[in-house]
């Protein structure tokens, strides 16, 4: 786990531990989410922790996390529009570090431009749907 350890958080002791409300189990419906730790080491819930809830057999400890792209992509804007009027005013030294941020975040969010589970784009109602392969699982839209 990270340098915190699993119940207390990703960063230390003093940081938070977050709470991951995402994993729905095979219907996604966002009415019908469970809260739970984001680090899961099996203590608390069923048997096998918080994953009984969304998986039959057995699981292990795992951290679990999700991402908001439409909040990345506004950050990133917001960089953006920053390092404009930083570099027309002669300050674009004050956010280099900031906009470079911001490019690294731009990199991982290409991904929410593809299949949560890179299956092919197209008719896709079962589980058992084919892997893509390339940028066959991609669908260009901000998820």
């Amino acid at each position: 786990t990270p340098s915190g350890g699993c119940e207390l958080g990703p960063g230390s002791a003093n940081t938070p531990s977050f709470i991951n409300t995402f994993q729905r189990g095979a219907r996604e419906s966002v009415w019908e989410t469970v809260p739970q730790p984001t680090c899961d080491n099996l203590k608390y819930g069923g048997t096998n922790g918080y994953l009984d809830l969304f998986i039959a057999g057995s699981g292990t400890p795992q951290w679990k996390c999700t991402d908001a792209p439409d909040a990345d992509a506004r950050a990133i804007q917001a960089a953006y529009w920053a390092d404009t009027w930083a570099e027309a005013q002669g300050k674009e030294s004050q956010v280099t570090a900031t906009v470079a941020k911001a490019g690294k975040m731009g990199d991982y969010l290409r991904y929410s431009f593809f299949d949560k589970y890179f299956k092919q784009i197209g008719n896709c109602t079962s589980t058992s749907c084919p892997a893509g392969s390339g940028k066959t699982s991609e669908h260009y839209l901000l998820s």
